[in-house]
């Protein structure tokens, strides 16, 4: 979201180098794609540019005029934030209420995440995190328990400094515990 959000700033900002609106396509076209090689496992940050590139021909049939084209295209990219951080929300809902309707012990959850998948690296609330924030919310979290995630430490850095910033019970494992942890604990 935020490389499509970055990438709207440029277009705004950059709205009088084009002439034709086969231009502003190629243009956005060879920004998202050198995007996605930022993060080529990011499979949100694919999925959100195809759908950019795949609505740059059907806009172009219903809107001949260049500015109106580049602003139309604007705000379609803009709404790229509201959607996801919807979907966020809900996904923290849905997934805790799934959880918390299969916890037969009935007691506070324990739940392991691995890499970072909060608000870092979505907008606002996060996936997996965010069924762990929406626990917590509920009071139905006893404890987080986050992988480090080598090589790049998302877990150890990030995901560390979403739990310490909402003040979420948590503990790091090493990435070679998960499987004892899910033995010697329950999860």
């Amino acid at each position: 979201v935020c490389g499509v959000l970055s990438l709207a700033v440029e277009l705004y900002h950059s709205q009088s180098k084009f002439d034709t609106i086969a231009s502003v396509q190629q243009f956005v076209t060879d920004q998202l794609n050198y995007l996605i090689t930022s993060r080529p496992t990011a499979v949100n940050m694919t999925e959100g540019a195809q759908t950019i590139i795949d609505y740059l021909i059907p806009l172009s049939t219903k809107q001949q005029d260049l500015s109106q084209y580049i602003n139309e295209l604007i705000v379609f990219m803009e709404q790229f934030l509201e959607r996801d951080l919807a979907d966020n929300h809900a996904i923290g809902q849905y997934g805790a209420k799934a959880i918390s309707e299969n916890n037969t012990s009935h007691k506070k959850l324990n739940i392991l995440t691995h890499c970072n998948t909060g608000s870092l690296a979505t907008v606002g609330f996060g996936t997996a995190l965010g069924v762990i924030r929406q626990l917590q919310a509920n009071d139905n979290l006893e404890l987080a328990y986050f992988t480090e995630t080598r090589p790049y430490n998302q877990g150890s850095r990030l995901t560390a400094y979403e739990l310490v910033h909402d003040r979420i019970p948590h503990t790091m494992i090493c990435d070679s515990m998960a499987g004892l942890l899910m033995r010697t604990q329950p999860i």
